[in-house]
Parts: C-alpha cells; sequence; structure tokens
C-alpha cells in the first residue's frame, strides 16, 4: 500500500507550483488576447505592399479601411507565427509575385498606384483564387477579413455589431438600421 503522508518539502513544493499556476495563467491568457502590430518584423516595402493589398480588399469609405486598422502587419504576424514554412513560402512567393507583377504594369511600386490600378491587377488574382481555392489570394483575403473584422477599428466605427453575450436582456430597446450594438463598457 502506498504511503499517503506528504513530507514538508513536497507539500512546498506542490504549493508553490499551484501558486505560480495561478500567477502565470491569467497573463498568459490576457496577452493571447491582444494584437500589437509592432511585433511585425516585416520592413517598411513589405509593410507597404501587404497593406495595399488589405486596403485594395477592404477600402477606406465612410469607415476606417484595412489600412487604418494596420492589417498588413496582421497579415505578416499571422503568415510567420501561425504556417508551417511550406505554406509561409507560397504566401511570400504570392506577395512577391503581386510585387512585382504591380511594378511591371504600373511602372512603379504597387503600394504606390491608385485603387483603381490595384483593383485591376488583383482581380486576376482573385479570379485565379476562385478557380483554384487553395491558391494563395483565398488566404491573403481570409487573413485580411479576419483581420479587419477583428480589429478596433471595425468595432469602433459600426462595422461589426457586437454585443456580449452575459449581457442584460432588454427585448423593448427602439432599435433601426443605425443602431449601433457594439457595447465597450465591460
Amino acid at each position: 500500500m502506498e504511503d499517503k503522508n506528504l513530507t514538508r518539502r513536497q507539500m512546498v513544493q506542490r504549493m508553490a507550483l499551484a501558486i505560480g499556476g495561478t500567477l502565470v495563467a491569467p497573463t498568459v491568457l490576457l496577452e493571447s488576447c491582444s494584437f500589437d502590430p509592432d511585433t511585425s518584423t516585416a520592413g517598411p516595402e513589405r509593410l507597404a505592399i501587404l497593406d495595399a493589398i488589405a486596403e485594395t480588399i477592404i477600402p477606406r469609405t465612410a469607415t476606417a479601411g484595412a489600412r487604418d486598422a494596420r492589417i498588413g502587419a496582421f497579415i505578416d504576424v499571422m503568415i510567420r507565427d501561425c504556417y508551417y514554412p511550406d505554406m509561409q513560402e507560397k504566401l511570400n512567393a504570392g506577395i512577391q509575385e503581386i510585387a512585382v507583377e504591380g511594378k511591371r504594369i504600373m511602372s512603379g511600386p504597387f503600394w504606390e498606384a491608385s485603387q483603381e490600378d490595384r483593383e485591376a491587377l488583383l482581380r486576376d488574382y482573385d479570379a485565379a483564387a476562385a478557380a483554384d481555392g487553395s491558391h494563395f489570394f483565398c488566404t491573403l483575403k481570409e487573413l485580411t477579413m479576419l483581420g479587419y473584422f477583428t480589429s478596433e477599428e471595425a468595432a469602433t466605427d459600426g462595422v461589426v455589431n457586437y454585443e456580449p453575450v452575459p449581457t442584460r436582456y432588454d427585448g423593448c430597446a427602439p432599435v433601426d438600421e443605425n443602431t449601433r450594438v457594439f457595447y465597450s463598457n465591460i
């Protein structure tokens, strides 16, 4: 039969482990909920082309665009931290292809071209992505939308209607087409 008595040393070790876990766990969880665009290690040209691609997909209108939400940095961090090396190579090669093709067609950097010229170039990539679901441009569009629709800019401009689940239910609240449902008082 096993001895169920703990020595003083074992008890101190277990208490240290339990206390350490309760101090570290909330910090790790809270840090995982925020995105700092400054964690991107991309150079200014890479960020410029990623921002231009994202801004072409979601341009600024009455609400903030993808460039305002710094989606280029988001895309760079996601590619670097969340994809396997083979997919990273595919995405980076695609981004480089857009940069080279844009410079060739527009006789200047892709990110300096007008919105219409960038749209014309990206329509070809979008058509190729529609024909082939594994095309790199599908992933770039998905990352752009993910970054934008989870950004603070989209939420505060009323693009995203957010109502937290554990909240008060008011069945008689007046609502019309201009009602914003984003709450920041939590």
